[in-house]
């Protein structure tokens, strides 16, 4: 299942390591819950009021796990349903990421189970090397209850986290082809093993650490390098104190920052892991009619269609992050981002919906005009602008435009084309009608673009 935090106003999502840098640590006064204790809110921290039965399990720096196998050195993410840890691996002399998952949660995720049957079915050259590969799984127990703890590689940042940290928010443009040929290549080894991933978007893939950047440091030589973690007391507002209670650290930490700029990554250091399987699923043996990945890149047939939700969906969110990869904001961007203004948005770039969805849509008078059987967007519209943007108009001022201000090349007109047509072909409404995964990898743009920059980069 997911992990939220936020982006854009809405509901976003963490995975193995989703490390940010350090947000302002300013403290307000919590109003949720007023039943429960009340806690000085701490900027960039899960929810507080998690650590209960059920709940995150009190974890700190210098912990030792899985019978003293696994010790905690720092943090590096957190969401609704984990926290995330850089733990030592004392014996195997590497750092890993450890996952330790929400008590209500422990019994329901199919992560582990998932990771552990993919890297049974691993091929070379298959883009299976994009899936993380499960290290370790133990259980804990402790005063929320049980929770289970999977182990897997640690990575530096997310490529979300990569682009909030640079300047223009761009990956340097044979960075971008090789990191979409990788992520094309995975999503199509996944679904060549009946797996929907159900939550692609650029909060779960992450950038590995180039070859043994950490594993090689003690711990005093990775804080000097990264520095030192950072954490803040946790205080109850009514002055109690917390030794009421254990189900909550005294301390919560900060995740740090173990990545690097978007526009400081190089060709060849830009290898990527797939991340967060809590939303993953077989459609041929689970029946899912929801979405839970971001309501911007939900799929139109979550909304419109009774048909259950199939490898199509993972098509829709995958176009979606292939542009974000190339450019420097979504292709979907309504910040208030309600159901009605998420399928405008869809409309005025791709056009008119299928005919029974179209008279399904109760608000669509409220964005469109359609007399005389013209579509006008009306004052309404959401674009960045106000107005309505057009597919050409938003590849100009979120991929074109943006490199122009970054000192990169355009996207010549040749590659617009089959980019065009590739994601096109991926996000049609129809389900039906979508290109699959492999027709995707098999595209004139894969061919011409995506593969040869890949090759540049090493191959894997």
């Amino acid at each position: 299942m997911s992990d939220p935090t936020s982006k854009y106003g809405v509901l976003f999502h963490t995975s193995l390591v989703s490390a940010r840098p350090h947000a302002s640590n300013e403290c307000r006064t919590s109003t949720i819950r007023p039943s429960k204790p009340q806690y000085r809110l701490i900027e960039d921290v899960e929810d507080l009021h998690r650590y209960c039965p059920g709940g995150y399990h009190p974890l700190e720096i210098g912990d030792e796990l899985n019978k003293g196998r696994y010790r905690l050195v720092d943090k590096l993410g957190y969401g609704g349903y984990s926290t995330i840890w850089l733990g030592q691996d004392l014996h195997r002399a590497r750092y890993v990421a450890v996952k330790a998952i929400t008590a209500d949660a422990s019994t329901s995720t199919p992560e582990a189970s998932l990771l552990s049957s993919l890297g049974n079915s691993q091929q070379p050259g298959s883009g299976h090397e994009i899936i993380p590969r499960l290290l370790d799984e133990f259980w804990i127990a402790g005063p929320n209850g049980k929770h289970r703890c999977i182990v897997t590689p640690s990575a530096r940042m997310s490529l979300f986290d990569a682009k909030e940290a640079s300047t223009f928010g761009l990956f340097h443009p044979d960075v971008a082809r090789s990191i979409v040929a990788r992520l094309i290549r995975g999503v199509t080894f996944l679904h060549s093993q009946d797996i929907v991933h159900g939550d692609l978007h650029l909060g779960n893939i992450l950038v590995q650490f180039p070859g043994e950047v950490i594993d090689t440091l003690s711990t005093a030589e990775l804080y000097k390098k990264f520095g030192e973690p950072y954490s803040e007391a946790v205080i109850r507002l009514d002055g109690k104190p917390l030794s009421l209670s254990n189900n909550i650290p005294a301390r919560v930490f900060i995740p740090s920052w173990y990545g690097v700029h978007s526009d400081d990554i190089i060709l060849g250091e830009e290898k990527i892991l797939l991340s967060d399987f809590g939303e993953s699923f077989n459609p041929h043996e689970t029946a899912r009619f929801s979405s839970k990945t971001l309501p911007l890149l939900q799929p139109p047939e979550a909304r419109f269609s009774n048909e259950p939700l199939s490898f199509p969906s993972d098509i829709w969110t995958l176009a979606c992050a292939i542009w974000e990869v190339f450019g420097q904001r979504p292709l979907f961007e309504a910040f208030f981002a309600t159901p009605d203004r998420v399928t405008a948005e869809q409309v005025e770039t791709l056009g008119v919906l299928p005919p029974e969805w179209w008279e399904k849509w109760s608000g669509r008078r409220e964005w469109f005009d359609e007399e005389e059987g013209e579509l006008d967007l009306k004052k309404r519209s959401r674009g960045p602008d106000g107005v309505r943007m057009s597919w050409d108009q938003r590849f100009e001022n979120c991929i074109q435009e943006p490199r122009a201000q970054a000192g990169l090349e355009f996207v010549s007109e040749t590659e617009r084309r089959a980019f065009r047509a590739m994601l096109l072909s991926m996000l049609a409404f129809r389900p039906n009608e979508r290109a699959t995964a492999q027709q995707v990898l098999s595209s004139d743009w894969m061919r011409d673009w995506g593969q040869p920059a890949l090759d540049r980069a090493g191959g894997r």
